[in-house]
């Protein structure tokens, strides 16, 4: 018996839970209808600067993403709010249970979702996946400990089998601190602790690194820059969420 007849017997047996409200979970597999329906609402918001949504917006994301692919940036799926703790939004519901419980299922719908506007890109910008690699930077050792698995590297090896693209371990961390704890100057210097992984050969490669959320852009600048300065070709990020940009001016 295939371990895919195995799954689906089991979903008849003990049908799926929505993560979020504890429901009969959708075709998805992860999310109820109710559920699914304002976590799409939400990824609809817009920058209150370009009136852009996450994907499409590119205020403040000079000088963390200097690459373009398919016209775009960066992949975003939504804009993400650091204060909604204990509120009704899902997205920030959603990430906070991604990063301390691994759940296949939630991994793979972040995964699909981004895998779907990467080949997009790449279909309409006439790029293979076969060209380029992904890859992540990894979380602490003192947290991955502490959850036992790294979000980054589940999500990017999930990416990896939704597009085709290898993925490829890179970089490592030489301590460093939970980022969500930090300030923008203690992200800033948190940052530093990314290392180019030995053996790490990224010469002449297109790499797709995946962050789960983009604050600052401390790590994913720190993170491009070392592999840009190991010769890779171009660096994309691509995130579940980003920081929005409350005030200032668009920058390009």
């Amino acid at each position: 018996m295939s371990r895919r007849l195995v799954s689906r017997i089991l979903d008849l047996i003990f049908p799926p839970l929505c993560p979020i409200c504890g429901e009969s979970s959708g075709t998805d597999g992860c999310l109820c209808e109710n559920c699914l329906s304002k976590y799409a609402n939400e990824q609809k918001e817009l920058c209150p600067v370009c009136r852009k949504t996450a994907g499409e917006c590119t205020c403040g994301i000079a000088g963390v993403s200097r690459t373009f692919l398919g016209g775009r940036r960066i992949v975003s799926l939504a804009f993400y709010h650091p204060r909604a703790n204990g509120g009704e939004r899902i997205t920030e519901r959603l990430i906070r249970k991604f990063k301390k419980r691994y759940d296949r299922s939630l991994t793979d719908m972040f995964a699909r979702e981004i895998s779907g506007k990467l080949l997009t890109l790449m279909k309409s910008s006439e790029e293979a996946p076969s060209e380029w690699a992904v890859t992540f930077p990894p979380r602490s050792t003192e947290n991955k400990r502490k959850y036992g698995f790294d979000q980054g590297e589940a999500a990017a090896g999930s990416i990896s089998r939704y597009t085709g693209i290898p993925l490829i371990k890179t970089l490592k961390r030489a301590g460093g601190d939970e980022q969500k704890e930090l300030g923008r100057k203690g992200r800033e210097m948190n940052s530093w602790s990314l290392k180019l992984a030995r053996r790490a050969d990224v010469r002449g490669r297109k790499i797709i690194l995946f962050d789960d959320i983009i604050t600052t852009g401390a790590t994913v600048r720190a993170a491009s820059d070392l592999l840009v300065g190991a010769g890779a070709e171009c660096v994309f990020p691509v995130c579940i969420a980003r920081v929005r940009k409350e005030t200032g001016i668009k920058e390009k």
